[in-house]
């Protein structure tokens, strides 16, 4: 954990000269005075009186783990939030999360592949859209269900999953394999190449970083507030309280990433054989299609195009395929080996 003399946002920093939060520095006002923030303009902003701005230190920086001659075990504690009625994206059905969860449970696919999980009720967002939300408090409610069943403990790793995310537990297992994080340490795993390398969709952290989150809560939330998304608060979190990472950007494949263009049914991101989890994939058609996709069922090139689907279908961006008017209405967007058939 991160040294105690280091302060909060908040807590005077004159004698510790350092401070919990990642990017922030401690900038003295006077002999009596120093505090915490990104820039001294910020502070001074919030106080009439003049501001030396001395900067005294900054922040303790992260530690990146590198692989242990000692490396955890790989069994999964798996968790899900369900949020009925939640935001939904366009062409979308409110409740589609719990007919994903239904689908991944009656074929034991997904969390249900974990050595354990859990299914935990969210509530509605009231603030965002269905592609940013401002979630932390439901998510901190959720991590102390976690922290009351504390089935976590068991495990060395515990995941939480987005419920529309493609998980496939047996590639996360075989890259912390390859991986070797440290037994019995608290560190997390930096999941994606994009802005502060950590989304919510695949969060992975080993039990003992799970007991420092929790313990840690308070504070972070008396410290950061809860107005931004709870992936960036947990790893503010995760980080303040000087909880180590190891890096793997093979984790996650998030279409929120992505360059304009995607479309929300799109298989073609799941033929990437190294990716654990997919997001989004919000229709069982689509969470399907995806799946196959990455476990060599399926092509992209078996699938309807996207402007050309029906409700419901899986589809491939590049794909010309259409429908035919005949077709019934089962196939989830898979209509080239209908064509093959049709052609022999």
């Amino acid at each position: 954990r991160a040294p105690e003399a280091c302060s909060w946002e908040g807590e005077s920093c004159l004698v510790s000269g350092c401070c919990r939060r990642i990017g922030f520095k401690c900038f003295q006002k006077d002999d009596k005075w120093a505090s915490c923030g990104q820039t001294c303009d910020a502070l001074s902003e919030l106080d009439p009186e003049p501001w030396s701005c001395a900067e005294l230190g900054g922040d303790l920086g992260t530690h990146v783990f590198e692989r242990s001659l000692d490396p955890a075990g790989t069994s999964l504690y798996c968790f899900t939030v369900v949020t009925p009625q939640g935001v939904v994206a366009p062409g979308v059905k409110p409740g589609y999360e719990q007919s994903l969860l239904e689908q991944m449970k009656a074929r034991k696919l997904g969390i249900f592949e974990c050595d354990a999980s859990d299914v935990f009720e969210g509530r509605r967002v009231s603030r965002g859209d269905w592609q940013s939300v401002v979630n932390t408090d439901i998510f901190l409610n959720v991590w102390r269900q976690v922290q009351t069943k504390a089935v976590y403990k068991r495990y060395p790793w515990t995941v939480k999953v987005d419920a529309d995310a493609v998980f496939l537990p047996a590639r996360l297992r075989a890259h912390l394999t390859g991986m070797g994080p440290p037994a019995e340490t608290p560190v997390y795993l930096h999941n994606i190449n994009f802005k502060f390398h950590f989304m919510g969709a695949l969060e992975v952290l080993s039990s003992k970083a799970v007991d420092i989150l929790l313990q840690s809560f308070s504070e972070c939330s008396r410290s950061f507030g809860l107005e931004g998304g709870e992936d960036y608060f947990t790893k503010q979190c995760l980080d303040a309280a000087f909880v180590g990472h190891m890096t793997d950007f093979s984790l996650l494949d998030d279409k929120y990433t992505h360059s304009e263009g995607w479309h929300l049914f799109d298989v073609s991101p799941c033929v990437d054989q190294s990716i654990v989890a997919f997001h989004p994939y919000k229709h069982a058609n689509s969470w399907e299609g995806c799946y196959n996709v990455s476990v060599g069922k399926t092509v992209p090139a078996d699938y309807v195009g996207c402007n050309l689907r029906w409700t419901g279908d899986a589809c491939y961006l590049n794909s010309t395929l259409a429908h035919l008017p005949d077709d019934p209405e089962n196939l989830k967007g898979v209509v080239r080996p209908l064509r093959n058939k049709g052609k022999k």
